[in-house]
């Protein structure tokens, strides 16, 4: 991502002036290996199930880092059932390893990569490494929830707590495991992060009392933080199905911040708790797949892509064919953004639905660069984009502006996609218009737009004198770009100055 880029995305309106015959939506990401690049493959995890997981890639000795929930039943009765965080490393982030650290005791030996042991409902680790943070001993820093035995009487609902370490193995937890710095508590996956715009940590939580949509928090110091306020709940345009609202992780993006939504599909998920999964019911019932959000200010969230899941389960007799969660964070590696996510042929809450064995693992998806939100139509479309302003170049070019520099991320398999440039008054400029543009009809990140003429001889659009010529000239380095789209998907457009 060039500082001299400039991207037009369309994850929001923001470079959308018109649209005619377009839609928004994903396209789903790209899993990596039909079998998850993690699971439960050694002798002490047996009876361990996999839960939420959080990834980094550590700029300091270049390994990939990753803690994730692993969770035992305590007892036959529903939401009987402890939780511990286990530990792994990577050097390219698709093989694997699990580390004996000798921390945790379980069932009797410490040959295992637990660093947190099985405590009652202690879920939704969320662990980060924390590059601002002055003290040595608190670069890494995990909110995490735990229930005491005397605390059953609350429910699923257990205050959030924290911890520190050094070197993200070796926690530092207070007595007792106790210190809520969320007293009121929450459920799922804890996910936070520095906001350098805010300028403070932001934590994406449940509502209360274990309410099912999503709220932030922010603090200052990681310990105090604010009343959670809710920025993201279900609405009319959801189908009744959709209003579970499970979790949220987000990450930074361009000029946005890009939320990972997980939806619990489910009707009357009591009943179900009861009666179990029918064969006539739905494929989709109880079901968690992922959604997009975005925001620009970091404490407005929205809806984006047409609410189009941007990774899906897998199909009947895979191991995700139940679920899929979204990781703590995820990572932006080159051009790509890597998706990790927890997998599961368990429908949630309830056994796999065809009879097949229970599974649980981690897997990675890949999104290609800005390959988030698309512009796209099966038939035909026309977009135009709103006024592009650039540094103006040498007099000899149209509006000071190099047409030549303008590319596109784009899939035109099957279509086709062909472009013109106008000027702020909506003239086309001459020599750049959608006759002059050679078509594209291929599937790339960066296509540099060709056209059939000589960039370098096209005159300016100002033909006539006087007040025409003044407006113009006073417009140099400011086009709009109007895009039409043929069976085609428009993810960006690129111009580099």
């Amino acid at each position: 991502m060039s500082d001299n880029e400039i991207a037009c995305l369309f994850i929001d309106d923001s470079h959308i002036e018109n649209i005619e015959g377009l839609e928004k939506g994903v396209v789903a990401a790209d899993k990596v290996s039909p079998e998850p690049l993690l699971q439960n493959d050694q002798p002490w995890e047996s009876g361990w199930s996999i839960s939420y997981v959080n990834v980094i890639r550590d700029e300091e000795d270049g390994l990939f880092k990753m803690w994730y929930n692993v969770g035992r039943r305590l007892g036959p009765e529903r939401g009987q059932e402890a939780d511990a965080l286990a530990y792994a490393v990577s050097e390219d982030g698709l093989n694997w390893e699990k580390p004996i650290v000798d921390i945790v005791e379980d069932r009797g030996s410490k040959r295992n990569n637990l660093l947190f042991p099985f405590l009652r409902w202690s879920a939704g680790h969320g662990v980060i490494k924390d590059p601002l943070e002055p003290d040595p001993a608190k670069r890494y820093k995990v909110l995490f929830m735990f229930q005491c035995e005397h605390m059953q009487f609350a429910g699923i609902v257990q205050p959030v707590c924290v911890g520190y370490s050094a070197d993200g193995v070796h926690w530092d937890i207070p007595q007792h495991w106790v210190n809520p710095v969320i007293p009121e508590g929450s459920d799922t996956h804890l996910a936070s992060y520095w906001d350098p715009q805010l300028r403070r940590y932001v934590v994406i939580l449940r509502g209360r009392p274990n309410v099912r949509i999503i709220c932030m928090s922010e603090s200052e110091d990681y310990l105090a933080w604010s009343p959670r306020r809710v920025v993201l709940q279900p609405d009319d345009l959801d189908p009744p199905q959709d209003h579970e609202f499970y979790g949220m992780t987000a990450f930074p993006y361009r000029d946005f911040r890009i939320g990972m939504l997980s939806v619990f599909h489910t009707l009357n998920e009591s009943w179900i708790a009861q009666n179990r999964i029918e064969d006539w019911m739905p494929e989709w019932m109880n079901r968690m797949d992922i959604q997009l959000t975005w925001s620009k200010d970091g404490r407005s969230w929205h809806r984006a892509g047409n609410r189009e899941p941007i990774l899906e389960c897998g199909p009947r007799g895979s191991h995700d064919s139940g679920s899929v969660y979204p990781a703590h964070t995820p990572l932006l590696i080159d051009d790509e953004i890597w998706l990790y996510h927890t997998t599961s042929n368990s429908l949630h809450g309830e056994p796999p639905r065809h009879g097949e064995a229970a599974r649980w693992g981690i897997n990675l998806a890949k999104i290609r660069k800005d390959r988030l939100v698309c512009l796209k139509t099966a038939r035909e479309g026309v977009l135009t984009t709103t006024a592009i302003k650039v540094r103006p170049r040498r007099m000899g070019l149209p509006l000071g502006i190099d047409p030549r520099r303008l590319s596109l991320n784009a899939d035109a398999r099957g279509g086709s996609i062909r472009v013109e440039i106008v000027d702020p008054f909506d003239r086309v400029l001459p020599g750049f218009g959608v006759a002059d543009c050679i078509p594209f009809s291929g599937d790339e990140i960066g296509h540099q737009v060709r056209w059939k003429g000589d960039s370098q001889s096209a005159g300016s659009t100002a033909s006539g004198q006087g007040l025409e010529s003044k407006m113009v000239s006073q417009s140099r380095g400011i086009f709009k770009v109007r895009v039409y789209l043929e069976n085609a998907k428009l993810f960006a457009l690129y111009f580099d100055q």
